[in-house]
């Protein structure tokens, strides 16, 4: 849809990864026995970034950013985590994102020539349930962000959490950023194309950035399958840990964030869209590995 990018990921593919640490509180031990959710801090690698696929592509061109994380265990595997500005995707299944992206696409070429307002309202024409959700992706482009450190991600899906018993719970992850301490001179200055990273790299060498990882607990009616309903504003929250980012890292090697990979204690929903992320991401990470 943007033209070919040899060697980069489909989408989101300018970002910065960073070397954190996460501290988990105890809160999820009822619900989970996921290990980096008990009682140990772990390591961490995440990657922040901007949503198209050109890699050269300026921040501010870019109004939804992501937030991917791996957290790595003491048995050498690790456990995923994938998250956007947008709370909610824009559709159900994977066969109506596609046709939306033909939508959007179909009397331009090349995304820098697309009217996104035009593009928008010829969806909203196709597939008038989705109002409320291309409403929120418009909202975003209204005001571009200042700093990844101000702004919360979504991982979208629900999940199951397991506990030491069997049970399963319901939940939906939602990163919420900590007020830290802002360098003097901290100003983004959104006349550079790199703009965040830039504004992200002096904040962490010279203040503090860090996250909490939030749960919500899902209902019995609430649906787990649907990455369009974002579960009523009153469900229980609970912050079950803090991430804290240490220092810019420059992997030498792709680096795979797959929202299907989770540790035990935590299970997949039958979410299409999310199995559908794990097809697409593999095809994704075998053809940027050769380079293609």
């Amino acid at each position: 849809m943007q033209g070919t990018f040899p060697g980069a990921r489909r989408a989101h593919a300018k970002g910065i990864f960073y070397k954190a640490t996460f501290t988990p509180n105890g809160n999820a031990i009822p619900y989970t026995t996921a290990a980096h959710l008990q009682n140990e801090r772990v390591p961490v690698t995440v990657r922040f970034s901007n949503s198209p696929p050109d890699p050269t592509a300026a921040d501010f061109l870019s109004p939804f950013k992501g937030m991917s994380v791996q957290f790595h265990l003491s048995d050498g595997t690790a456990s995923h985590l994938v998250s956007t500005t947008i709370p909610m995707f824009i559709t159900k299944d994977p066969e109506t994102f596609i046709d939306m992206l033909k939508t959007l696409t179909a009397e331009k070429t090349g995304f820098e020539k697309i009217d996104l307002g035009v593009g928008i309202l010829n969806i909203l024409k196709k597939y008038p349930e989705r109002k409320n959700i291309l409403i929120a992706l418009k909202e975003q482009f209204k005001q571009l962000p200042t700093s990844y450190a101000k702004l919360h991600y979504y991982p979208i899906h629900a999940f199951y959490f397991v506990n030491k018993e069997g049970n399963r719970q319901a939940i939906k992850y939602e990163w919420q950023p900590i007020e830290g301490t802002s360098p003097k001179n901290s100003e983004a200055n959104i006349t550079s194309a790199d703009y965040l990273s830039e504004e992200l790299h002096n904040r962490v060498k010279n203040g503090s950035v860090s996250f909490d990882l939030i749960i919500r607990l899902g209902c019995k009616n609430d649906t787990t399958d649907d990455p369009t309903d974002p579960w009523p504003d009153d469900r229980q929250k609970l912050v079950v840990g803090q991430l804290t980012l240490e220092e810019s890292l420059f992997p030498n090697e792709p680096i795979l964030f797959d929202p299907t990979i989770v540790t035990e204690g935590i299970e997949l929903t039958d979410d299409p869209i999310l199995h559908f992320r794990h097809k697409a991401y593999a095809i994704s990470y075998n053809k940027r590995s050769k380079n293609e």
